[in-house]
């Protein structure tokens, strides 16, 4: 019995061992994933400018960045033709964020427009709180659009 007492000594050391390292991985948190993609249809529109319907609201994400993509509709009688600022409201987690997207809407009564932004780095949205619409400029019908400075 006493030649079996080293053998049992390293098993057991052997077997802690491994123990200890599987208990280990199973404590530490999973690496985090990249962004999932999010949509939104009934997002709180602020539009104190124009007469706009809020369409919808969505993100794509990619390893390295989210690009978001918002749909407005023009009820103005005369058309909507403006180069706006937007301000999304969003969280992610708990966290409370804002995302600034410019551009220009160019529209008849009833048409649907697009405006869009790529995010660096790619983020987690959770939930789209509000949009808001501010006009920067009114825009005349077929006016050229101004060269942009990089």
């Amino acid at each position: 019995m006493a030649s079996r007492a080293p053998w049992l000594a390293a098993a057991a050391a052997v077997i802690a061992v491994v123990a200890a390292l599987l208990l280990w991985r199973g404590c530490r948190p999973e690496p985090a994933g990249p962004p999932a993609d999010f949509a939104s249809d009934a997002v709180r529109l602020v539009s104190p400018d124009l007469e706009l319907e809020m369409v919808s609201v969505r993100g794509v994400a990619h390893p390295a960045y989210t690009d978001w993509s918002c749909l407005l509709a023009c009820r103005e009688s005369r058309g909507c033709r403006a180069d706006v600022k937007l301000e999304i409201r969003y969280r992610s987690g708990s966290e409370k964020r804002s995302l600034i997207i410019g551009g220009r809407l160019e529209g008849d009564t009833g048409q649907t427009m697009r405006i869009g932004r790529v995010q660096r780095p790619a983020t987690s949205v959770d939930r789209i709180d509000q949009v808001t619409v501010s006009v920067v400029a009114a825009v005349k019908p077929g006016a050229p659009r101004p060269t942009p400075v990089v």
